[in-house]
């Protein structure tokens, strides 16, 4: 195929297509008899200028051109005389009567069916022949089965099996072929079938008997066979597929019935009949017995007289079977779960051992080498260990997923470790005569022209142990003493001191849930009135020579800003006494309780009043003893331990069981580790079976409670374990114990972590940081925040009370009621700008979780100790005071050292927030800026 040119490159124009592109372009208007006269003229001269070009191009060469018209004549020629003897050649290969193919053909044909004619005759002839050495063989098959002769007919059978498979390829699909082979198998049948009737009559296994019969006579034949000649004679498959039931019916009437129940074996010349037996006077070792007599059976009347292949396969097949039944009906069921019961089934475990070596491997043919049973029975003491532990594990975890109601409960009595106050502490103290109101909202009777010698109301005496030490610069007044350790659990003595009116201004609504605080429960945790002891106070004091000046003219230029000063501002109307004391301790959540006792007077407040919360003395009580709610479960589970425990004890000092060098663990190792891991089982399992219950508030500090008085049983019981081998159990117990201590921790710390998110989400939520609380509607949503935080508290001080020694009850609710506290002071103290309004509203708000102090108030006649487990309560009271204080308030707070708990920069922002931008502004942040006073 030539190459096509590509449409770009230039062609040469042919002579016609100028002249048809004219033609083309022509229309019927434009055609007329001249334009095609000039087309015919055209197309005459362009046909004689090509026949000149041709002329032209022959006469150039004319020699060339000659012989190449010589060439193509001569070419015609011998072609035509080619065709012609082709012509001739066919007509002689193919002409039909005298042609050579046709002649050839017709020989070929003729000789095809004489070999046809032969062939036919050849096959015929053997396929009769074969034909007839097949009847002659089926003839002689059907006498045989005829007679009973079956192990001759089955030789009979092969012999006809090898002629029908070599029949002539003729006879393949004949139908005298055909229906002689269903004749065979027919036969054949038929055969096997007597065969297999003769096998089951020779030997039956049923629930009650074991029959081996050693011959039997054909059905409807008077020939007589005996067992070894049916079992040759039978086929490989029959005979697989008969000792395959056969071991499966041993298996199931014999070797698993026989472990199981209880069974007597009577044996016959053929027979071995088994009946059940009375269970109650069974010895156990007899199973062991029967099973042994029934393989001794079955080896003398049968495994004998199975064919070479299934001589020695059959019985070592029965090796598994009779292994796994001793193992798992026989030993490990009857494996004791008391240590009483074991001596017994030592001798059981003697005897299964001797079976393994007489039957097993005597009579079985199992190998040597494999001794299942020895091996399990030199690991007996593991065995009955574990077995063992599952059965207390099991005890234990039924005993933990039992449905807890949290009333089956008892209550610990645990000794208290009481720190040691060695010396008195005592705040910076001014006195006025005049006093209005107690900057802590309590109210006593007292006359207008009396000094308050203690506005702070802490009692004289200071109670305290020989444990710890308090520190003695708690508020950073003096030098550095040594901080209080977390103690033992101490019970507070306390009781909620009878106020006579509202102190914050909230009149009975706080005044009422206080009341109804101490109506809970008299007496939660079982005590009676503490006992106090006395330490003297400490012997320093400073004095101030000289009283503080009323800054009566700053307070007229604060007036000019932004916020109200208040004329009548609350400084002292009388001189100060000069002797005021400057300590102040420091608590920490564990602490000693510090009481104090409110006073008051109907003046208004004064900035000395202020001044005087600083408590001078604490009263701390000393119980002995506090008792803490445990439930009764857990007594339940510290027997297990302590049975689990004296089992192992005795295991080991018993010496029941026979040294092995198989086994590497020490006995009763596994009972020691038992008595942990029972532990760990309720640690791991009670917080997933109960996981709805400790969602709920006293849920968690219940299992704190109680994993609490297991890691304090254990430790104790760790402690008496006496004897060889038992350290690494102590070692474990420990481990138990700390970790039961840890979790106790956690839930308690959980729980109380949890509160505290709780009280912070609803001040979060609610108050949304404080801000525009002069507008009236989020002055009411943050004032229902507020109370909702108040009952929130009070609802999770129901809940623990009587649960919680009273050291971990008020620590905890402590935690809570510092979170509440610590929130409103973080968003007050973040406010940019606090208008009058704000500030006074504000300060109304922090007041309505002052109310929580009647929480930790336990005796009327004893002040509250709520400094001792809130942190941040002093320096909330003094924010809502305030608040509402004026610069000159706020700069003698601030040079008495009374403000010690706010940073400079909180007080810093506190005072741009509450006042205008004035110099008695600008002079009292220079004051706070150069940082607190230094006491002297």
């Amino acid at each position: 195929m030539a190459f096509p040119v590509p449409s770009h490159l230039p062609r040469p124009q042919d002579v016609t297509s100028k002249i048809l592109s004219t033609m083309d372009e022509a229309t019927t208007k434009s055609l007329t008899a001249s334009l095609a006269k000039s087309w015919l003229e055209e197309l005459d001269a362009t046909i004689l200028h090509t026949k000149e070009r041709i002329h032209d191009r022959i006469h150039a060469d004319l020699p060339e051109f000659e012989r190449q018209l010589q060439t193509s004549i001569a070419v015609q020629t011998r072609l035509r005389t080619l065709t012609s003897e082709v012509d001739s050649l066919n007509h002689a290969l193919s002409d039909p009567e005298s042609g050579l193919v046709p002649s050839l053909v017709k020989t070929l044909t003729a000789h095809s069916a004489l070999a046809q004619i032969t062939t036919n005759a050849r096959i015929k002839h053997e396929a009769l022949s074969h034909l007839s050495r097949c009847r002659k063989e089926f003839l002689a098959l059907e006498g045989l089965v005829q007679n009973g002769d079956l192990p001759e007919a089955v030789d009979t059978c092969l012999c006809m099996e090898q002629l029908l498979k070599d029949a002539p390829v003729a006879l393949a699909q004949s139908n005298v072929l055909l229906d002689l082979k269903r004749r065979f198998n027919a036969t054949k049948a038929r055969t096997e079938e007597q065969l297999s009737d003769s096998y089951l009559r020779c030997v039956s296994v049923t629930s009650h008997g074991l029959t081996v019969a050693p011959s039997v006579q054909v059905r409807q034949t008077e020939r007589t066979l005996n067992l070894p000649r049916i079992l040759s004679a039978l086929s490989s498959t029959s005979l697989d597929n008969h000792l395959n039931a056969l071991r499966r019916d041993i298996t199931i009437h014999y070797i698993e019935t026989l472990l199981t129940q209880s069974m007597s074996v009577v044996q016959d010349e053929f027979r071995l009949t088994c009946f059940p037996s009375p269970p109650n006077d069974e010895v156990i070792g007899l199973r062991i017995e029967n099973l042994s007599r029934t393989l001794q059976f079955l080896s003398a009347h049968l495994f004998a007289h199975l064919p070479a292949p299934q001589h020695s396969s059959f019985p070592r097949s029965l090796c598994k079977p009779v292994i796994s039944s001793v193992l798992n009906n026989l030993l490990i069921p009857n494996l004791p779960s008391s240590f009483n019961r074991l001596p017994s089934f030592l001798e059981l475990m003697k005897d299964a051992v001797g079976f393994e070596e007489t039957c097993i491997i005597g009579l079985l043919g199992n190998d040597r080498t494999d001794k299942p049973i020895k091996t399990w029975a030199n690991g007996i003491g593991g065995h009955y260990e574990r077995q063992r532990r599952m059965h207390l594990l099991e005890t234990t975890r039924s005993m933990i997923i039992e449905l807890d109601t949290f009333s089956d409960t008892f209550l610990v009595e645990v000794e208290v470790v009481q720190p040691t106050l060695e010396s008195a502490v005592q705040g910076p103290i001014a006195e006025d005569a005049e006093v209005d109101d107690d900057g802590w909202g309590f109210k006593e009777e007292s006359s207008p022209g009396k000094e308050v010698e203690d506005s702070w109301g802490f009692d004289d005496e200071v109670n305290a142990d020989t444990d710890t030490k308090v520190d003695d610069d708690g508020w950073g007044f003096d030098d550095a003493a040594e901080a209080l350790p977390d103690p033992d659990p101490v019970a507070n003595g306390h009781e909620e001191p009878e106020v006579e009116e509202d102190a914050w201004g909230l009149d009975d609504d706080a005044k009422q849930p206080a009341e109804d605080e101490t109506l809970w429960d008299d007496d939660p945790w079982g005590e009676g009135v503490s006992t106090h002891t006395e330490a003297p106070p400490h012997p320093s004091a400073v004095s101030i020579k000289s009283p503080p000046k009323i800054a009566t003219r700053l307070e007229k230029l604060a007036n000019k800003g932004k916020k109200d000063l208040n004329g009548n501002s609350p400084l002292m109307a009388t001189p100060v006494s000069p002797n005021l004391s400057s300590s102040s301790p420091a608590i920490s959540s564990n602490s000693p309780v510090v009481g104090f006792k409110p006073h008051s007077s109907p003046s208004q407040p004064s900035v000395g009043k202020l001044v005087e919360k600083r408590p001078p003395k604490l009263s701390v009580p000393t119980p002995s003893k506090e008792n803490y709610v445990v439930s009764t479960r857990m007594k339940g589970i510290l027997a297990v331990v302590r049975e689990t425990l004296h089992e192992a004890e005795e295991f080991v000092d018993s010496r029941i069981l026979p040294a092995t060098s198989e086994s590497n663990s020490v006995p009763g190792s596994s009972l020691f580790q038992t008595s942990a891991s029972i532990l760990d089982l309720y640690r791991a399992l009670y917080p997933v079976a109960f996981s709805g219950l400790l969602q709920s508030l006293e849920g968690p500090m219940r299992f704190s409670n109680n994993c609490l008085y297991l890691s304090a049983e254990i430790e104790v019981l760790a402690k008496e374990l006496r004897g060889l081998g038992v350290e690494i159990v102590k070692q474990r117990l420990d481990e138990c114990s700390r970790a039961l201590k840890l979790s106790s921790d956690s839930w308690y710390g959980d729980a109380i972590e949890k509160q505290r998110q709780v009280v912070d989400t609803i001040l979060s939520d609610g108050t949304r940081g404080l801000p525009s609380t002069g507008d009236q509607d989020r002055y009411d949503e943050c004032e229902n925040a507020m109370n909702r935080v108040l009952q929130e508290i009070r609802r999770v001080s129901q809940k623990w009370k009587g649960i919680l020694t009273k050291s971990k009850y008020y620590t905890a609710l402590g935690s809570v009621t510092d979170a509440a506290l610590s929130r409103v002071l973080q968003d007050v103290l973040e406010l940019g700008d606090i208008p009058e309004l704000e500030s006074h509203r504000l300060s109304e708000l922090c007041r309505i979780l002052l109310a929580l102090e009647g929480l930790y108030v336990e005796d009327p006649e004893q002040p509250s100790f709520v400094v001792a487990y809130v942190p941040s309560w002093l320096k909330f009271s003094y924010l809502s005071e305030l608040l509402e204080a004026s610069l000159a308030d706020i700069t003698y707070l601030f040079e008495e050292g009374a403000l010690v708990d706010f940073e400079v920069e909180e007080l810093t922002r506190l005072v741009r927030a509450l006042f205008a931008d004035t110099s008695l502004r600008t002079n009292t942040i220079n004051k706070i800026m150069n940082g607190h006073p230094i006491p002297t």
